[in-house]
């Protein structure tokens, strides 16, 4: 039986990869290069290392990636403070369904911890979480399945009696290597059909997980 729900943040819980997308937009356009929406797309699901590797790959081996990162992430971080941070529909009747279930919860996200906690705190969700990680706190990012696996110990439950939600093909090909049982609910894209058809359900907003929890794997 489910024990265990573990959530992904951008994208997921929070419209925040609209906010991302905008922000690497203006920064990188601003550094000289010709930012797309496909580049943007193929970070998402990406903890910070592998990012910035993307940024060579785009725009040449001598672009102060780690310097882009950072100027994108501070954008990022001023519209959030100018705009609040997104919630996504139904997040809240989710986070509901799930504590009254008495489930475990964790938030494994490829943002930094303190990133995921501030959200948190600015939305007043804090509480309805058990523990938080970030990609950078393991040894491999999405998409493998450290992360999950990683939650999954400290809560001593088996990944099997586990449900990850993710929006993205990056978050939900982790979750499989993992073999943990997985909803997708799109967000800027639909994850590739191979994908859709190992998920326990691909979902367009979070109310429609509500039914699905009490599904065993």
């Amino acid at each position: 039986m489910l024990e265990l729900v573990i959530f992904d943040m951008d994208g997921l819980m929070f419209a925040t990869e609209q906010v991302n997308c905008r922000a690497f937009m203006e920064v990188v356009k601003e550094e000289g290069y010709h930012p797309t929406f496909e580049q943007f797309t193929s970070f998402l699901g990406m903890n910070a290392r592998d990012i910035q590797k993307k940024y060579y790959d785009y725009y040449g081996e001598d672009t102060d990636a780690e310097g882009i990162y950072k100027k994108v992430g501070s954008r990022a971080k001023q519209i959030i403070k100018e705009e609040g941070v997104p919630e996504k529909n139904g997040l809240r009747e989710l986070l509901n369904a799930v504590k009254e279930k008495k489930l475990h919860t964790a938030v494994a996200s490829g943002s930094d911890t303190s990133v995921i906690k501030e959200y948190l705190e600015k939305t007043g969700l804090t509480e309805y979480f058990d523990m938080v990680l970030s990609s950078k706190d393991v040894k491999r990012g999405k998409p493998y399945p450290d992360i999950f696996l990683e939650i999954c110990q400290k809560f001593d439950v088996k990944p099997e009696e586990t449900l990850v939600l993710e929006d993205s093909s990056n978050g939900v090909q982790a979750a499989l290597a993992g073999n943990l049982p997985v909803i997708n609910v799109p967000d800027l894209l639909p994850i590739p059909e191979e994908q859709q058809e190992k998920c326990v359900a691909v979902v367009s907003d979070l109310v429609q997980v509500i039914p699905l929890l009490d599904l065993k794997k």
